[in-house]
């Protein structure tokens, strides 16, 4: 049988299992009684929290956990238990002595002052605790007892201990039940008839080695193993608080159970699993193991206080990580120096320090996976969005060659592209702003209003344009800038940036009656948050630009009879979402006179660029991007080809929507 295979896996169990050993041979052998068994125990319980690591709760300036301030103060009088100061108040009938206090509900047994008696006796010796000494191969304990078949020295502790207790171990197992047993311990499941017929067929030495090589390399000992990690790891399919609504932490799932089944060594396991997307050269998979630190609750209840949730996330991580990864229960210190073991709160908060970086937002756990996270294609999905890349990449290519007729009519369309084919839009400086909630407005020299003030709940905003131009007026802009004042750069108000606006009216000078709108359209829109959502009289619904925060956004309301000149229009936009105070904190308006607002034609910003560049001066990249841009918008021939590379491009959006 090949052992090595589970030497990684049963690595932390093995460390336990060894310190077990070494502290039983300890105890065992030495004629006083053992510190960590025997007495620290005691102390811990007893005494402590009095006089122990906490120096705020510590009485009589006296540690009990150090051996120097025990002796130094008399309470411990090495080999004279009667002199010593411990035992004195321990034994002592006076209430105002008496120690532990009366009123702390705590008293020693018999047995416990016997042994602290012993122990002073036997010279007090202290010992470090035992879950940070170093690891060391215990002696192996003989046995009395020879026709007990030894298999392996885990077989000699065993058996010394049952012999130490009188007890005779219990007899070998049936094939039958060893082959059920080990199968369930190992993946989970019962044995199959085939199974258990073939074990019982095979007389060999090696037959249940055979069957563990078997099992071993089962997808389902993954699994298995998996359950328990999962479990300390906290994770779920949900978020946990208020609506509990669903996330997708699969990805991260599967990467632990590939990592069992593959033997990842522990090393590896833990440092992709607390800094995977840290490592040199970090790939998708080393990403997700990362994961393991966004398996804690997350919250989205209105009302709640984002920084709030946001360091309960750390704490989270912090103490996840200490009994997780340590078995230690930092989280003690979170509040106080350690009670019992030897940690402060000021290493508690140099651990939090660590996670005190991510980019991350209080409330953000409304639906689905909370930012930041990646896309996660699968192996077969990612080659397939590779073999799309380099399809699109060949079309493209094609529309570069040299093709003499195209590129004359291309030098006469560039002679009057800016002027045919750009929307012009005029910035404006609203006569008067209010908001309803009672936000400011201060104005800045690039014509946009920043908001400030009151963060309400919901709001609207009531713009009074100034009248039309002579040329009248077809559409309206409205821009959501960013602004290093806002949260993530905004362009909202609300704690990641982003804003929900639920309605747009025009209302003509002072009518009741709002202007009948043609269309909207934006720069961007968020799932299910489609720019029409602004102009459907419903204020449930609306346009917001999820998860594209941190940059300007605009929309564009085009109204379905042009205004005549001198119009005066009282513009209101309207801010009444569930998520609450998801407001724009910087916006600017603009108006425009043409008969195609939406800039179905509108230019790119890099053609454009390169069109104002004059041409002898424009780069070969310039030139490159004006002949694509020509070629598959003007020349018929190219149909084809553009109408691929749209397929192409639906196809990989697709596929990197996909849930």
């Amino acid at each position: 049988m090949t052992r090595s295979p589970v030497s990684h896996k049963i690595f932390p169990f093995a460390i336990f299992l060894c310190a077990v050993c070494v502290t039983a041979v300890n105890s065992s052998s030495a004629a006083a009684p053992d510190f960590n068994k025997d007495i620290r125990p005691i102390l811990a319980e007893n005494c402590f929290a009095c006089h122990g690591f906490d120096e705020k709760a510590r009485k009589a300036k006296l540690r009990l956990d150090l051996r120097d301030s025990a002796i130094s103060k008399k309470a411990i009088v090495p080999d004279h238990p009667e002199q010593s100061e411990l035992v004195k108040r321990i034994l002592t009938a006076d209430p105002d002595d008496h120690m532990p206090p009366p009123d702390s509900g705590k008293k020693l047994s018999p047995k416990q002052i016997d042994t602290l008696k012993s122990w002073i006796a036997a010279g007090a010796p202290y010992a470090g605790h035992w879950a940070f000494q170093p690891i060391l191969k215990p002696a192996i304990p003989a046995i009395r007892n020879g026709k007990f078949e030894i298999r392996n020295p885990i077989d000699n502790f065993i058996l010394a201990r049952l012999e130490n207790d009188n007890l005779h171990p219990s007899p070998p197992a049936s094939k039958e039940m060893l082959i059920r047993r080990v199968t369930f311990d190992l993946t989970g499941l019962p044995p199959t008839p085939a199974e258990i017929d073939a074990f019982l067929a095979d007389n060999s030495p090696e037959a249940y080695d055979k069957v563990v090589d078997r099992l071993l390399a089962n997808p389902h000992f993954g699994e298995r193993m998996a359950m328990d990690w999962l479990d300390a790891a906290r994770y779920a399919d949900t978020h946990g608080y208020h609506i509990d609504s669903g996330r997708d932490m699969t990805a991260w799932r599967e990467w632990v159970i590939d990592a069992f089944n593959k033997n990842l060594p522990f090393d590896q396991f833990t440092i992709q699993q607390l800094a995977g997307d840290l490592l040199p050269n970090a790939t998708t998979d080393t990403r997700i193991a990362s994961g393991f630190h966004r398996n804690h609750m997350i919250n989205f209840e209105g009302g709640a206080i984002p920084e709030e949730y946001r360091t309960a996330y750390l704490i989270d991580r912090v103490n996840t990580t200490s009994m997780v990864w340590l078995g230690l229960t930092l989280n003690c210190c979170q509040c106080h120096d350690h009670k019992y073991d030897p940690f402060t709160q000021k290493e508690y908060y140099q651990l939090y320090a660590f996670f005190n970086n991510v980019p991350e937002n209080g409330l953000d756990g409304a639906k689905g996976n909370a930012k930041p996270f990646i896309k996660t294609p699968s192996h077969d999905q990612l080659q397939k969005i590779q073999t799309i890349a380099a399809r699109v990449a060949e079309l493209e290519k094609s529309l570069d060659g040299p093709l003499p007729a195209s590129d004359a009519a291309q030098a006469k369309w560039e002679e009057t592209a800016l002027r045919t084919s750009r929307t012009v839009w005029t910035l404006i400086d609203p006569a008067e702003v209010k908001s309803k909630a009672g936000a400011t407005f201060a104005p800045l020299e690039d014509h946009s209003l920043r908001v400030g003030g009151v963060n309400a709940p919901v709001d609207s905003y009531t713009l009074m344009l100034p009248p039309a131009p002579a040329s009248g007026t077809t559409a309206i802009r409205f821009e959501a800038l960013t602004d290093d004042g806002l949260k993530a750069k905004g362009p909202g108000r609300s704690v990641n940036g982003n804003f929900v606006m639920t309605e747009v009216k025009l209302f003509a000078a002072d009518q009741v009656k709002p202007l009948k709108l043609k269309a909207a359209s934006a720069d961007f829109a968020q799932k299910d948050f489609p720019a029409s959502n602004a102009i459907d009289i419903n204020n449930t619904t609306g346009w917001a630009i999820d998860p594209a925060e941190g940059k300007a956004h605009h929309l564009i309301v085009e109204l379905e009879q042009p205004l005549p000149a001198g119009t005066q229009v009282r513009a209101v936009f309207e801010f009444n979402s569930t998520f609450a105070s998801h407001q724009p904190g910087r916006i600017r308006l603009a108006i425009t006179n043409s008969p195609n607002p939406h800039g179905a034609a509108t230019l790119p910003d890099v053609v454009v660029s390169a069109l104002n560049a004059p041409a002898e001066k424009r780069s070969a990249a310039q030139r490159a991007e004006l002949a694509r841009y020509y070629r598959s918008h003007f020349v018929a021939a190219f149909k084809d080809t553009r109408d691929q590379i749209a397929a192409l491009q639906k196809e990989r959006s697709a596929i990197e929507s996909s849930e």
